[in-house]
């Protein structure tokens, strides 16, 4: 039947639908869609640019509908985090944030050289296939993040940048789901809307096969 053909070209998510707000930009929403091999990141609007990670292979694909392009990112080595930079987390105060699934809301500030670097509201346990999914692709922006350290200027590679970027990426993932993530900056980022179970057609994890292919990092297959 044609209701069969339909069901069939829809895929299980977790949805996760956040507001993000940096210095200067205004608030603008994010949506991550995680299946057991994808994870799509866009602006909740089908004919949006995008990014993809595919899990199984550890790429990344970043699309350009304006360009007619895809920016390939394959996993590079990540770097042991070198014995200068010290990583510790702390437990914030207890805000009495309210229960979200039964679970208990809980502050961290997480600081690299005993400075304070984000502090972050997380879930512990909640949505875990999830943040599972946002952990693989913070790691493998950390990789290609590290393989261009050294065009970074050095004024800017401070504890922080070190951490957030390259040696401990999302590691508020460790403890949850994020629901609210800040910095002394201006950097926001806020929880909307959450979805263990949602369907979306599959395809939405599908790469233009006429887009022209720009690869960056290593290759397919390459040791880690």
């Amino acid at each position: 039947s044609s209701a069969g053909a339909a069901t069939a070209e829809l895929t299980a998510v977790s949805l996760l639908l956040f507001d993000e707000e940096e210095p200067g930009t205004g608030s603008y929403p994010v949506r991550y869609l995680v299946s057991d091999a994808y994870l799509r990141i866009d602006d909740g609007h089908a004919a949006s640019d995008y990014i993809l990670l595919d899990r199984a292979s550890a790429t990344i694909h970043s699309i350009s509908h304006e360009h007619d392009n895809v920016l390939i990112i394959h996993r590079q080595p990540q770097p042991a985090v070198p014995a200068s930079l010290r990583l510790t987390h702390e437990k914030g105060p207890n805000r009495e944030a309210p229960a979200i699934s039964g679970k208990q809301p809980q502050h961290y500030r997480y600081l690299s050289n005993g400075e304070l670097c984000y502090e972050a509201m997380v879930v512990p346990g909640l949505m875990q296939a999830a943040v599972d999914g946002l952990a693989e692709y913070e790691q493998l922006l950390a990789g290609q993040q590290a393989s261009k350290l050294e065009n970074t200027p050095v004024e800017f590679r401070t504890p922080c940048f070190l951490s957030r970027y390259i040696y401990a990426p999302g590691r508020h993932l460790l403890q949850g789901l994020p629901i609210q993530v800040w910095d002394k900056a201006g950097f926001r980022r806020a929880l909307v809307n959450f979805s263990p179970d949602e369907r979306v057609p599959q395809i939405l994890f599908e790469v233009p096969l006429e887009y022209q292919e720009i690869t960056i990092g290593g290759t397919p297959g390459s040791p880690d």
